[in-house]
């Protein structure tokens, strides 16, 4: 006769089960620290290249703005008087 299995889990079975093993933890928290550090990297990256170009595009405003300037005052000055 085979011997019948308790569906009935032991204490020390139900509480080895519920709780992961403290190096499965680790493991865990390395894993997500490094995803944390890796995302972190990328943003900071990322940032930089936006702030890059807006710093760019405000140099070109600006040079742009100079050009019409300079080219307004010398329509004015170019225009004979009648």
């Amino acid at each position: 006769m085979a011997e019948e299995t308790s569906p009935e889990k032991t204490s020390a079975e139900e509480s080895f089960l519920s709780q992961p093993s403290s190096d499965a933890q680790g493991q865990l928290t390395a894993a997500v620290d490094e995803l944390l550090d890796q995302l972190q990297s990328k943003f900071d990256n990322v940032s930089k290249e936006v702030f890059g170009k807006l710093d760019d595009m405000t140099r070109r405003l600006d040079e742009l703005e100079t050009s019409l300037a300079g080219s307004a005052n010398e329509s004015a000055s170019a225009t004979p008087t009648k």
